[in-house]
């Protein structure tokens, strides 16, 4: 045992020594094949198991690797190989630093993969003995004081490991909070809302108070434009809030913060009540203890301070109203629009139909060459002319031919007549034509 501590130290050139700051990294820890060979010599065995993650392959000695992982304890009993997969998220890299520690009870940590080291440590059940569960969470409960910047990038890309298992978020959260530091604010934007959902959740257990908490998911409603949310994440993510931890003033803002579900709001103004009236109460009870001698000064202050409780609690109460009157309004606004909206395709349909309708219908005026004029064909004047020219032709056929002279001369002075008159009748028409010409 001697012999195989001194080869693991002269493999090491520094152990990892752990101290109030982060540890500085000035060499990079031996490689697992070293490592391996190294035991491989002191105990004149060969690795007799086989380990595979994401697709590469570990040799290594079985009673090494089940003596500090519950996990690989189960399931290497009776086989020689395994294979780690989702859902545990433990890559290639972490494995090879698990795996030797497992042989050297050693272990390189910095803040931008303790992330890792930790949630492997928890999934591989890594708590027996000099364990690495242990050792992880000392040296993460240490640097998260000093560098909690970026342990929280390393922690954000572990998600939703890094929270379930150690809650490793949160913790970075609370710290920064502490320590007045809102730098993480960004980080927090890139998580999807299933992660911050359950950020939120451990951080609503954590937290005595809660009004950081409600500027962090009010930042984060504001920068990832909440209306891409559905109503079920929304009002989740705002559930994680508790009216009765939050401070009067943020209450107050909560109400007014139209980011906030309504079901919140709605929330926040029944627990605003509540305090109103429970200050009412403890007025009354105070005023009760008081002696009965009091100036008119102290009778009058009362009365005024009275008088401006009953109007906050009145103007609650309208608030109460128009938010129920706002939920109204919002229904029917919704049933106006998608009634007008079914409106306007019908118009949409019977439009085009009267389009196609109107295309058989076409009137085209007439061309400007087809005008009639004074005296052309078609026009007044001359179809008057026609008409005297066709009584006069008749006429002097009659004549050509008299039957006697009584006749003759009745046909004559009706003939005279006749033409009189037709010649007066279009000769007026004419002459007004003319006129208005």
């Amino acid at each position: 045992m001697r012999a195989l501590k001194h080869a693991i130290e002269t493999i090491y050139e520094e152990e990892h020594s752990f101290s109030s700051s982060p540890p500085s990294i000035s060499s990079s820890p031996p490689s697992l094949h070293s490592i391996v060979n190294a035991w491989s010599l002191h105990s004149s065995s060969e690795p007799n198991v086989l380990i595979i993650v994401q697709g590469t392959c570990f040799r290594l000695h079985q009673d090494r690797m089940i003596s500090q992982s519950s996990y690989l304890k189960q399931h290497l009993m009776g086989v020689s190989n395994v294979t780690i997969s989702p859902p545990l998220n433990i890559t290639a890299e972490t494995f090879a630093t698990v795996a030797g520690f497992c042989y050297t009870h050693k272990v390189h940590l910095t803040p931008s993969n303790i992330a890792a080291m930790r949630v492997a440590a928890e999934l591989l059940g890594m708590t027996e003995g000099d364990n690495l569960w242990e050792v992880t969470e000392s040296y993460f409960e240490r640097v998260v004081g000093v560098d909690a910047s970026m342990v929280i990038r390393s922690c954000v890309t572990m998600l939703p490991e890094s929270e379930t298992t150690a809650s490793l978020v949160s913790r970075c959260i609370e710290a920064m909070i502490w320590n007045g530091d809102v730098s993480f604010l960004d980080d927090v934007v890139e998580m999807h809302a299933q992660d911050f959902r359950m950020v939120a959740s451990y951080l609503n257990k954590r937290l005595p108070n809660h009004d950081a908490l409600y500027k962090i998911i009010d930042h984060y409603l504001k920068e990832i434009k909440y209306e891409k949310l559905t109503d079920e994440e929304h009002t989740e993510i705002c559930n994680n809030l508790d009216c009765s931890k939050l401070s009067h003033h943020i209450l107050v803002e909560c109400v007014q913060n139209s980011r906030m579900s309504l079901k919140f709001i709605m929330r926040a103004i029944l627990m605003e009540h509540i305090k109103t009236r429970r200050s009412l109460v403890a007025t009354v009870t105070t005023t009760m203890h008081e002696t009965e001698q009091r100036s008119l000064m102290e009778i009058l202050q009362q009365d005024i301070t009275h008088c401006h409780r009953t109007h906050i609690e009145d103007a609650m109460d309208s608030t109460y109203y128009r938010i129920q009157s706002l939920e109204k309004e919002l229904r029917d606004m919704k049933n106006h629009i998608q009634h007008h909206h079914q409106f306007m395709n019908r118009n949409k349909n019977n439009n085009v139909l009267n389009q196609e309708r109107s295309m058989s219908f076409h009137f085209e005026p007439p061309p400007e060459d087809s005008k009639i004029r004074r005296g052309g064909r078609g026009s007044i004047s001359s179809s008057s002319f026609f008409l005297d020219n066709i009584i006069t032709k008749k006429l002097n056929e009659v004549e050509m031919f008299p039957t006697s002279k009584t006749s003759s001369n009745k046909r004559k002075s009706f003939r005279y007549k006749f033409i009189s008159s037709f010649k007066n009748v279009f000769g007026c028409r004419n002459q007004q034509q003319t006129k208005r010409s």
